[in-house]
């Protein structure tokens, strides 16, 4: 019986240095290996965020508008039947049309004309300074967009 009470307490005795080593680590070789665990972790989160960016960035669908093509309007007329013209507008006095604001020239390509809202010259839409008053008007194109009409044509439309 000696030899199992010899082997018992070389159980017990490899048991506790176990025990010992677990409850009051070293922790400063615990500390030194810190890196070893938290680098794979940052790096996993890095590269996870940078893929789910691009895969959005890569399945995202854009705008689907398309520009509209504005078109000049008839100009009013008053009650002898000429034609008024709105001031700061550019319009077509041989075709009597109002054109969209930002027009220099007319579908012809001639020069279209404006009326100063300061003092009522009359000048081209290009020039942007008023010779009888000095107004400067900068007209800007405006980009009108439309959405189309219905869905995208294919998938559950051909069905």
């Amino acid at each position: 019986m000696s030899e199992i009470g010899a082997k018992i307490v070389e159980l017990l005795t490899a048991l506790m240095t176990v025990i010992t080593a677990v409850v009051t680590p070293n922790w400063a070789a615990l500390i030194g290996l810190l890196p070893l665990f938290i680098a794979p972790l940052v790096v996993l989160w890095f590269l996870s965020t940078t893929g789910a960016w691009t895969l959005v960035a890569i399945t995202k669908r854009g705008p689907r508008l398309a520009p509209r093509d504005e078109a000049p309007v008839p100009a009013a007329r008053a009650a002898d039947g000429t034609p008024i013209y709105p001031a700061g507008r550019p319009y077509s006095a041989r075709r009597a049309e109002v054109y969209p604001a930002g027009s220099v020239r007319d579908r012809q390509g001639l020069p279209l004309s404006l009326a100063c809202p300061g003092c009522g010259a009359v000048r081209l839409a290009e020039i942007s300074t008023c010779a009888g008053c000095g107004m400067e008007i900068r007209q800007r194109s405006v980009m009108q967009l439309e959405r189309p009409s219905g869905p995208p044509a294919g998938g559950s439309a051909n069905a």
